[in-house]
């Protein structure tokens, strides 16, 4: 018997005998349900915090503990019948206790759902401070969308928040296309979920159970690309490991290779790129017979791709190629109905990460759904956890928001801040005085966009916003220097 054999055969009889065990160490409340809404298991902690005992509760369906009043609701039931994760709240009668539930589905092979695993976490000294506030964490936490709703029937583990109707379309397109196995190409900017997107195509389509692999083309230097991309063979140069290696190509056969910013690549490197992609073939490094792989090319780009082959940046035919269906994501100032959403979500994240109970006040909400985000999503979720970690307090408010925006100390901040500016003149403030700040140490607007880390045409967009845009070609000579 191999080794891996007898430590996967111990595992499971752990794991057979200890289960409940485990679970019942669990500081979170756990209730498990089959795909019927029978409650199969509930764990110690579930017992304190709801005051239900567990020889109540297993073997009942939940619709029967709901009709004779010893449940007021279930979010397992919610979860049968749409299939996705459902995030609520609770209050328990028995106890007086409130809970943050999450409960998510468990799908078998064949794509059945098998289980609802719901998880309880009390947080009833949240509550109260919530109302020492004059706030209901029910109101604040559900308003909206009642929950946090992932809009992928039997495709639970995505998580891609969904609310506004550009992202749906884009997630529909997305999860038509991923049934047929061609190539496609993702466009959107930066920290705007294609990467995210691209993951999903891969776990909706045939090729789930295959390996997804993702690589950053303008991460890797122009010498390394090559045995990168494709491995080499032993000995195929000096320093090279004596076993060889195995590319991206080789190692995704069989599943999905991400090629982000694939408008980074060399000309030459995209004829190589081409080749691979039309033949199926790739040659290693140092290698003389060809070697089938069977990949899907998922390219992403920040870029306009177009542009770059009108400007014969970009090869034509490579963009052809990849160009079967192409995929926008829209930016998130397109999609600001999504931001309060992803705040929620955001927090709930982090609650669960760092095992602490923050939440943002209601004007907070209001001013992050005000700002722009360069960076869209990523930029977003940046924003919150550096809040939620640098805050000593458990309400986020726009004070801590103030204090996490940009490198300007205290001093600065104060003489733009005060009881008559709004959060939002205050930032239109900073925002200026930093384009101008770059633009004057900088001895092109290229150098200056990358300076603020935003691309040259959202430089120039911010420049004539702030009316700094005659000065910005006054002192470089040209709107596209």
């Amino acid at each position: 018997m191999s080794k891996l054999k007898r430590y996967l055969q111990s595992r499971d009889q752990f794991l057979n005998h200890h289960i409940n065990d485990l679970l019942d160490a669990s500081f979170d409340g756990i209730v498990i349900t089959d795909a019927e809404g029978t409650v199969l298991f509930t764990n110690a902690a579930y017992e304190k915090l709801s005051g239900i005992s567990r020889d109540a509760m297993v073997g009942e369906n939940l619709r029967v503990l709901i009709d004779a009043g010893v449940l007021e609701g279930a979010v397992a039931l919610q979860v049968t019948r749409t299939k996705v994760p459902t995030t609520t709240t609770h209050r328990y009668a028995q106890t007086g206790k409130m809970a943050m539930v999450t409960g998510n589905p468990v799908f078998n092979e064949t794509g059945n759902m098998q289980y609802v695993i719901a998880n309880f976490r009390d947080v009833t000294q949240l509550s109260k401070w919530y109302k020492d506030l004059g706030h209901s964490i029910e109101e604040d936490f559900n308003k909206g969308p009642l929950y946090l709703n992932y809009e992928l029937a039997n495709m639970p583990d995505y998580g891609l928040l969904i609310q506004n109707h550009l992202m749906r379309e884009c997630l529909h397109m997305a999860l038509r296309v991923a049934k047929f196995d061609t190539h496609i190409l993702i466009l959107g900017e930066s920290g705007s979920g294609k990467t995210k997107l691209a993951e999903i195509i891969h776990k909706a389509s045939a090729r789930a159970k295959g390996p997804f692999i993702s690589i950053n083309c303008g991460s890797i230097p122009e010498n390394l690309l090559e045995s990168e991309f494709y491995g080499y063979e032993k000995g195929a140069f000096t320093g090279a490991n004596i076993q060889g290696k195995k590319g991206q190509f080789e190692m995704a056969s069989g599943g999905t290779l991400v090629l982000d910013e694939v408008s980074e690549l060399s000309m030459a490197q995209q004829v190589k790129l081409l080749k691979a992609i039309e033949e199926d073939k790739i040659y290693k490094v140092g290698g003389e017979s060809p070697l089938h792989v069977d990949v899907r090319v998922i390219a992403v780009s920040n870029r306009d791709l177009k542009c770059m082959v009108r400007d014969g940046l970009f090869r034509k035919d490579l963009y052809f190629r990849l160009n079967v269906v192409p995929i926008t994501v829209p930016s998130l100032r397109d999609r600001l109905d999504e931001i309060p959403l992803l705040v929620k979500h955001f927090f709930h994240e982090f609650n669960n990460k760092y095992g602490i109970a923050k939440y943002p006040s209601p004007d907070l909400l209001q001013h992050l759904c005000r700002l722009e985000y360069s960076g869209n999503v990523r930029e977003l979720k940046n924003l919150v956890e550096r809040m939620f970690i640098m805050s000593a307090r458990n309400m986020i408010t726009n004070e801590d928001l103030i204090s996490c925006c940009g490198d300007t100390g205290g001093e600065s901040l104060s003489r733009y801040f005060t009881d008559e500016t709004s959060l939002e003149d205050f930032m239109n403030q900073c925002e200026s005085e930093a384009l101008a700040k770059a633009t004057k140490e900088s001895t092109t607007l290229k150098e200056a966009s990358q300076r603020l880390g935003i691309s040259k045409a959202s430089l120039w967009r911010k420049l004539k916003k702030h009316g700094l845009g005659k000065r910005a070609v006054i002192q470089h000579g040209t709107e596209h220097s």
